[in-house]
């Protein structure tokens, strides 16, 4: 489907027009991963007022990962990851702030009075979460592996997304918005869902036993759903072909 982007007005109205027609565009690929989105903006039914800080993340994460999605289908692939990043960022600050709400663990001030959100802070987040809570931790290193080595700084792979030389007519182009590949759109897409279970499983892990958030009652059948959902979905991409031929190339590459 083509959309146009010649001027301001054309991208406003063809960006509205992509989120709208989403489902139809990418089938359950999409309804998952806004439901995953939609389920990460509600899961909480309250939260202790001394957690405020993890709450102050937890509405970092859902803004991001809404952003991420919308991203995805209007075809902008590096802002969808740059999003995500700051989405497991702030995930992973959010879970670590469950257990620890003591705000020195996020800033420094300095003698001017001056906050410093130290990378030495951090990486104690990190650090402690990777002691505790060893599988969400790898989770989150994972995806942000992957998302680095696709997205996360420029490089000539992405920009290809958005130009195109004609050279028997003598010209190129520069659209405003990604080429579309159906297969890697929705590959983000499971992506994106991919993301909010891994975050959500890391939450519930970390609130068991400390009981400072309330989650929905129905957060146990909700989530386990959607997990099985990621499954199959992520099952049905690397049964095809494409994904099989990529792979081949890899281990011939380790080989």
């Amino acid at each position: 489907m083509e959309f146009q982007q010649s001027t301001i007005d054309e991208i406003l109205d063809s960006e509205r027009e992509m989120v709208r027609i989403a489902s139809q565009r990418y089938g359950q690929y999409y309804d998952h991963a806004l439901e995953c989105t939609l389920f990460l903006s509600k899961f909480v039914k309250s939260i202790d007022l001394d957690r405020h800080i993890a709450a102050t993340f937890l509405a970092h994460v859902k803004k991001h990962h809404t952003l991420a999605l919308f991203a995805t289908v209007r075809l902008h692939k590096v802002q969808s990851i740059m999003n995500l990043r700051q989405v497991l960022e702030a995930g992973a600050c959010a879970a670590f702030a469950i257990a620890n709400p003591d705000h020195k663990h996020f800033v420094d001030t300095d003698k001017h009075g001056i906050l410093d959100p130290s990378p030495k802070l951090a990486k104690k987040r990190y650090d402690w979460l990777k002691r505790n809570y060893l599988a969400g931790s790898n989770g989150i290193d994972e995806i942000k592996k992957q998302l680095n080595q696709t997205g996360a700084h420029a490089n000539f792979i992405n920009a290809q997304a958005n130009f195109r030389t004609h050279y028997e007519e003598g010209w190129f182009a520069t659209p405003f918005f990604d080429l579309e590949d159906d297969y890697h759109v929705k590959a983000d897409l499971w992506r994106i869902g991919s993301v909010a279970i891994t975050l959500l499983d890391l939450f519930y892990g970390v609130n068991d036993g400390r009981n400072v958030i309330k989650f929905v009652d129905n957060f146990v059948p909700i989530f386990e759903r959607l997990a099985a959902i990621d499954t199959t979905l992520l099952d049905e991409l690397q049964s095809s072909d494409r994904y099989k031929r990529a792979m081949e190339k890899e281990i011939a590459r380790r080989d």
